[in-house]
């Protein structure tokens, strides 16, 4: 059987997969003691189990992301970000964070290619013509904009994963933190840090009505690599460790960080 058909997780010490604890009952009067039929408790490898998932969820590959004692991220998961940071430290902190929640949060990370999809989706609705080559393998899994977008607690947007030009898609971009605003919903917009990666003059999602929109956004930007140099600890079978799950009050706000630099836009320090 796979991990997948036990209730808990099936190297799981405590319940052994089956997701419940025996919890026996029993009262002393004096001398009598008074046998209840047992009750059961839910194993805590249910939660991780299930934070696992939504993890998963969120980003596909997020959970096997590399494991960090510590994220800057941490306390900015209710807020608005705009966030350039490599691949590798952007997983890697983010998978800190969402483990860290509620398997009920719903966050989700979309690319600015997912973006045009859905606003080009509902373009091939209308019935108008498409002058743009990813319209030629379109997939209407979203047929508003707002159905990709508005649902999610935290929406992420990976801006630079689309290729092919298109000029609406600044207006696109602008459109989506629109509505999340107007929606009162935190967005993060994450790009990467190099020539061509960061959302900046040039790049196919950019305009100075998107840099305008964001411009009082904390802007949380990681020099160099500043990627975690520890994987996640496992048991058994891959089960996380239990310290990977534990759930540390989150500090307000991080003000300096080694190898990463924080600025508001319009007050760079």
């Amino acid at each position: 059987m796979s991990d997948i058909d036990y209730p808990g997780m099936k190297d799981c010490p405590d319940c052994g997969g089956e997701g419940v604890i025996l919890v026996p009952r029993e009262e002393h009067f004096g001398k009598q003691r008074v046998v209840h039929p047992p009750t059961y408790r839910r194993c805590l490898c249910v939660l991780q189990k299930d934070i696992l998932a939504n993890v998963e969820r969120g980003m596909g590959g997020l959970s096997k992301a590399r494991k960090v004692p510590e994220s800057p991220l941490m306390p900015l998961f209710a807020e608005n970000l705009w966030l350039t940071a490599s691949k590798p430290w952007f997983m890697a902190h983010l998978r800190h964070v969402a483990i860290r929640r509620p398997p009920s949060w719903y966050f989700k990370v979309v690319t600015d290619a997912e973006l045009m999809s859905a606003w080009l989706a509902s373009v091939a609705v209308d019935g108008k013509e498409i002058m743009d080559p990813d319209a030629q393998t379109l997939s209407i899994t979203h047929l508003r904009l707002e159905d990709l977008v508005l649902p999610p607690e935290l929406l992420i947007v990976r801006v630079g994963v689309k290729a092919a030009r298109n000029v609406a898609t600044p207006e696109v971009l602008l459109e989506t933190l629109n509505l999340r605003e107007h929606a009162n919903l935190p967005t993060w917009v994450w790009d990467q840090p190099g020539a061509g990666w960061e959302l900046a003059e040039g790049h196919i999602s950019y305009s100075t009505q998107v840099e305008d929109h964001m411009d009082n956004w904390v802007h949380h930007r990681v020099e160099g690599k500043a990627e975690p140099d520890t994987a996640p600890q496992t048991t058994g079978g891959g089960r996380p460790a239990t310290g990977d799950f534990d759930m540390p009050a989150p500090k307000r706000r991080a003000t300096t960080l080694s190898g990463a630099a924080d600025r508001k836009r319009g007050g760079k320090k």
